[in-house]
């Protein structure tokens, strides 16, 4: 009995250092944003007041830098790419298992909120459990939500899901033997060719301007203006803040107004949300109705192409909403500074972009 349990042990034993050895070999985690993003999630345990969640729409437009230097925070942009609302989700609980949040501000670019469900986007999930401590519940429960006990095999093998090139794995082992993790070191975040830098605390700084049309990713359905799936995790996010004393903030990081008006229905999703935010005792911020075009003055040039922002207009979005939120925390009635219809928008203060609608 004892020489099969000494067996067992040696063949798991053996498995998980060839497995180590693969995930060295072949998996590219050092110009990861989101093992960077993470990494500093866990080195600032205990100091996070402020964390701002979503997708690419989240992390590029929001700089805590700015955000504590306006509000006196220490705030924190755990957003990742085509993070979906289970990702989203699952974050806000693992930062809250390790600081005391005060408020949460949710970014709600809508097409992630219209997914049908988390295993379509299986990439969202991996960009997280990847890098999620081993010993983190959320990771385990993000992972079974996205894809059941069959995803479990690429927690313990990511090169299922990810190999680098093989003219780059020389230089990639030699980062991760020497500095490639190092905390605060973000040589191996900077693009300069593509444009873009990690900044820390999970912003990333974009160059470049728009190259084609505003044209729409998704039109919304009327009828359906958030899925099911993004009904659910909605629900549970601003149900886990109410029982954990955390203020949440939903907003929607300001879109071109070309794209806006090409956007079938966008004012059925802003009603929605509204609603939602009545029934639950929060807000909802939708920028791209923002009215006053002289303090958010967005060109064309301040987007990186038709839906994000880039560094540029990146800081000034930043410093238009720590004034909403020094404005809301004041005591003043902020929905004032929102139209209340894309229609109103469009015609009363587009932006620059409108030019550009019918391209």
């Amino acid at each position: 009995m004892l020489r099969k349990l000494s067996a067992v042990l040696l063949f798991a034993a053996l498995t998980l250092a060839v497995l180590a050895a693969a995930n060295f070999l072949l998996v590219d985690d050092v110009h990861s944003y989101s093992r960077a993003m993470l990494q500093e999630l866990y080195a600032d345990s205990g100091k996070i007041d402020t964390l701002f969640l979503g997708s690419s729409h989240c992390y590029r437009s929001v700089d805590p830098d700015a955000v504590d230097a306006a509000l006196g925070t220490y705030s924190f942009n755990a957003g990742s790419s085509q993070q979906l609302p289970d990702g989203s989700y699952y974050m806000l609980r693992e930062a809250a298992a390790q600081n005391q949040l005060k408020t949460v501000y949710l970014e709600m670019f809508y097409t992630g909120y219209n997914q049908s469900a988390s295993k379509n986007v299986p990439l969202a999930c991996y960009l997280l459990t990847d890098h999620m401590r081993w010993n983190s519940p959320n990771r385990y429960a993000y992972q079974a939500e996205m894809g059941g006990m069959a995803a479990f095999a690429d927690l313990l093998l990511p090169a299922r899901h990810g190999v680098a090139e093989p003219q780059e794995m020389p230089a990639l082992w030699r980062a991760k033997l020497t500095d490639g993790y190092a905390l605060g070191n973000y040589s191996y975040l900077t693009y300069a060719d593509e444009g873009e830098s990690y900044r820390g605390r999970g912003f990333v700084y974009t160059s470049g301007a728009p190259e084609n049309a505003f044209h729409t990713l998704l039109d919304v359905d009327p009828e359906a203006p958030l899925s099911d799936f993004g009904w659910e995790y909605l629900r549970k996010t601003a149900e886990f803040c109410q029982e954990n004393g955390i203020n949440l903030v939903l907003f929607t990081a300001p879109l071109p107004s070309a794209y806006l008006y090409n956007t079938a229905n966008y004012q059925a999703y802003v009603d929605a949300l509204r609603d939602f935010a009545a029934e639950n005792n929060t807000v909802y911020w939708d920028f791209s109705l923002y009215k006053d075009v002289d303090t958010l003055n967005l060109l064309v040039g301040d987007f990186s192409d038709a839906h994000h922002l880039n560094g540029q207009g990146a800081e000034k979005f930043t410093a238009v909403l720590c004034d909403t939120i020094a404005r809301e925390n004041a005591g003043e009635d902020v929905s004032t500074l929102f139209y209340d219809t894309v229609e109103e928008k469009l015609e009363l203060t587009p932006d620059q972009s409108i030019a550009m609608a019918h391209l």
